[in-house]
């Protein structure tokens, strides 16, 4: 008797079941009176075929064993048969010939274990093997694909004509009695094998083997079911970058496992790259691939993953393990050293326990051969893994080509491919949607956003496709406008992981960097950045450097190298969009920055009666945002250190008050068109002041002796300016700049400034006609000067000592002073 019980119930239930064998896809009838066709394709079946179940194993209850422990090795590479023995294959109660023939008609791939009881002690594995052949019939190219093993009969039996004659004898004796059997379709299944190339179990060769060249052969055909959409990825550049990688590390013979390291910001697609490169090397690997995402999953879950990808444990047993121990004990023991693995480890980060975790992993003893490719979001986050992973083995996140970039969005904004095509004539209005995701980097190079390109695809995918809907909402959208800012925003919320991670200093050190220090335009040519930074957040050169190194290593800013003179600091676009929004106004009880570039009437409403607004250090106002300053009292903003001003300030209802700024420190005004600039009198704590560039500007008022603070004022390109009273009271003035203040004619004396250090007078023809003398400045170390015509400065040789610089052009006579000549 047939041990399965499938084939026992098909004995039983015979004379209730008309099945229509020669075209089993037409109409089966059960004895419920109900007709069936394929489940996928019936609305009416009531029950569903699990959509796994892309492999069928056909055999004869002799094979039994061998087939379960097939299936076994199979559901450890992500393959799930349609087996029998499994209830998931056929459940209880079910009807087990409709299942059965739905999983083949949905199957890919049919294995077929051959052996003489195959074809003569019941007639049910013919039934599924001619179902087979049918379904392989109706479409060469994607039916259903047959592997025939010669198990336990030879090709030379199976191709002996006497063997054919005795099969087809029992088979016409079946025929006697069940008139639906055509047994010129069975013969024509016997023909088609022999055309198949099969795996053969040789007498005496190991069953193991035999299962491990079926499995390597579905392997091949079919996909594992657990993948990851990735449709929408340019893997093809992708992932050659990092299989470039993973090739120069295989050539390290010290290496028996090569470990790989990818970084980038957040949102730029290293988890999308780990999960293309699952997909692409499941084959290569043999189904053992396996990816953790740091963060997203405990320790006990990460390793009960890999002991579920990356092993043959029993799937059952997993679910009972709840000890990290246990876990880890059970994937050292159950490592195969015999065959590679491939692993990603994405997202970690310098948190002790990731690296703790990670470090585990990379110890684990996996088989000589096996990758895995480890991903963060700055390089110095790879690096905590010290001697397991070397920098020469790191690589920054490959960037999307233009045509991928379209792809990615295109995908994003249409939800199929037909949509997709409606837009194809209009290229230059993709174009112009793919150009708005494309940024600056922190080291001055641009690229493709991955994460920007989904948000604008999907946004403007919501408003349907129409042309002139498109082009209309591309000049109103602004991907960081209202609406779309703050925490919601989901590019955003990816950056926000890291920011929130930074301390409140650092925090503010990163937003100075980012929206409030001064343009570079703003010092000389050679200006320190270490001294605005550690003058506003009064702190030493040491702290400020080891403060950027940390926001370097975590790649919120980008700096080649620390020490010395720095004069800019690289920032990704995105942050720096991140940064206005997080400055928007929001609870100013608790704000420690505003930055407006908009008109804000909010900022003046909720003003306090009688106090502060405490917390609050930085003021950034641009284009429009100074409008809000009509209806603002400086005053309740007296802790504000760093004031920015970019605008029409001719445009205010009534000039500025800037005399309750009293902790103001730094000061910058642009691109206005006023004649007269704030007054500064009462600005007592203010150390840098910069109006360059205001060429409207005819006069400076409020400069005077009280301004003990004030190091440095630049008023270049202030073309309109004729005189700057007071400047030869500020007794602590360090830096002098004049440079193209062509009306400029006279200056003060300036002998009382014995801390001047550095004068810049370029262009300033008028004043250096009537300039005598510079020799009252005994401590000036730096002039830079230009005059179309031959000026000769006085000096007096014994009383110079200090100036070590002057930058004058070609034919400008200097005397004798102690210089260091660099022409212009």
């Amino acid at each position: 008797m047939e041990p399965s019980s499938k084939r026992l119930n098909l004995e039983r239930a015979n004379n209730s079941e008309s099945i229509n064998v020669g075209d089993f896809s037409k109409t089966v009838e059960t004895d419920d009176g109900m007709s069936s066709t394929d489940s996928c394709r019936n609305p009416k079946c009531n029950h569903v075929l699990e959509h796994k179940h892309k492999i069928f194993l056909s055999h004869s209850g002799a094979q039994k064993d061998f087939v379960e422990q097939l299936c076994i090795d199979l559901e450890g590479c992500d393959r799930y048969p349609f087996f029998d023995k499994r209830q998931c294959s056929l459940p209880i109660v079910e009807e087990f010939p409709k299942r059965i023939f739905d999983a083949i008609r949905q199957c890919q791939v049919g294995v077929v274990i051959l052996s003489e009881d195959f074809f003569m002690k019941t007639k049910w594995p013919m039934l599924e093997l001619v179902a087979m052949v049918k379904e392989m019939n109706m479409d060469r190219e994607f039916g259903c694909k047959i592997i025939p093993v010669f198990y336990s009969i030879s090709l030379e039996e199976y191709c002996d004509p006497k063997s054919h004659g005795r099969w087809i004898k029992q088979w016409e004796t079946w025929a006697k009695y069940d008139k639906r059997i055509n047994i010129e379709e069975w013969k024509n299944a016997l023909r088609v094998l022999r055309r198949i190339n099969s795996v053969i179990k040789n007498q005496g060769r190991n069953e193991v083997k035999c299962r491990k060249e079926i499995v390597e052969a579905i392997s091949h055909l079919v996909l594992p079911e657990i993948r990851w959409d990735d449709s929408h990825v340019g893997r093809l550049s992708l992932c050659k970058v990092i299989t470039q990688k993973n090739y120069e590390k295989q050539h390290d013979s010290k290496a028996d496992v090569r470990v790989v390291g990818l970084y980038g910001m957040g949102g730029i697609g290293k988890t999308t790259a780990c999960k293309a490169l699952c997909n692409d090397l499941v084959i290569q690997f043999k189904g053992r691939v396996c990816y953790i995402e740091f963060g997203s999953m405990s320790k006990v879950e990460s390793l009960k993953e890999m002991l579920r990808r990356l092993t043959k444990t029993n799937h059952d047993i997993l679910g009972q393990l709840n000890d990290e121990g246990q876990c880890l004990d059970l994937l050292k023991r159950h490592i195969d050293q015999e065959r590679p693995v491939f692993l990603c480890l994405d997202n970690i980060s310098d948190k002790p326990e990731f690296i703790r975790h990670a470090t585990t992993y990379l110890k684990l003893g996996f088989a000589k051969g096996s990758v895995i490719l480890v991903t963060a979001r700055s390089l110095g986050e790879l690096m905590c893994l010290n001697s397991n992973l070397h920098q020469s083995n790191c690589i920054i996140m490959p960037e999307l080509e233009e045509s991928e970039a379209r792809t990615l969005f295109l995908n994003h904004a249409f939800s199929n491919k037909h949509a997709a095509a409606e837009v194809n004539n209009r290229p230059d209005l993709i174009s112009s949607c793919v150009q708005r995701c494309y940024y600056l980097k922190g080291d001055g190079t641009f690229h493709y956003h991955p994460l920007a390109l989904q948000v604008l695809g999907e946004l403007l995918g919501c408003v349907g496709y129409d042309s002139r809907l498109w082009e209309e909402h591309l000049q109103k959208i602004d991907m960081f406008s209202a609406e779309l800012s703050g925490n919601d925003h989901p590019v955003f919320s990816i950056l926000r992981t890291s920011y929130d991670s930074l301390s409140p200093e650092v925090q503010m050190l990163f937003m100075d960097i980012t929206l409030f220090v001064p343009s570079p335009d703003c010092y000389n040519v050679d200006w320190n950045l270490y001294d605005w930074l550690c003058m506003v957040h009064g702190l030493r050169v040491d702290e400020i450097i080891r403060q950027l190194a940390y926001l370097n290593k975590n790649s919120l800013v980008d700096i080649s190298e620390f020490g010395g003179r720095l004069s800019r600091i690289g920032v990704h676009d995105l942050w720096r969009e991140f940064s206005v929004a997080e400055a928007k106004v929001g609870k100013l009880r608790d704000q420690r920055w505003v930055y407006l570039a908009k008109a804000c009437p909010e900022l003046g409403e909720n003003s306090p009666s009688g106090r502060c607004w405490e917390n609050l250090k930085r003021m950034c106002f641009i284009n429009d945002g100074l409008m809000s300053l009509d209806e603002l009292n400086l005053d309740f903003f007296c802790n504000v250190t760093v004031l920015k001003l970019d605008g029409e300030l001719s445009l205010l209802d009534r000039a500025i008050d800037l005399g309750g700024l009293k902790n103001l420190k730094s000061l910058e005004v642009k691109n206005s068109c006023n004649r007269k600039l704030p007054d500064l009198s009462k600005l007592t704590s203010l150390r840098v002041a910069c109006f360059r560039g205001n060429d409207k500007v005819d006069t400076i008022t409020g400069l005077n002796s009280k301004l003990t603070n004030l190091r440095i004022l630049n008023l270049a390109g202030c073309r309109s300016l004729r005189s700057v009273p007071g400047v030869n009271e500020l007794i602590a003035l360090e830096e002098l700049n004049l440079s193209g203040c062509d009306r400029l004619e006279k200056l003060p004396s300036l002998g009382k400034l014995v801390n001047l250090r550095r004068l810049d007078i370029f262009n300033c023809d008028s004043m250096i006609r009537h300039l005598k003398t510079i020799d009252d400045l005994i401590y000036l170390e730096e002039v830079r000067a230009e005059y179309k015509k031959r000026k000769r400065f006085r000096h007096s040789h014994g009383r110079r000592r200090t100036l070590t610089t002057l930058v004058a052009p070609d034919g400008f006579s200097t005397g004798g002073f102690q210089r260091h000549l660099q022409y212009m």
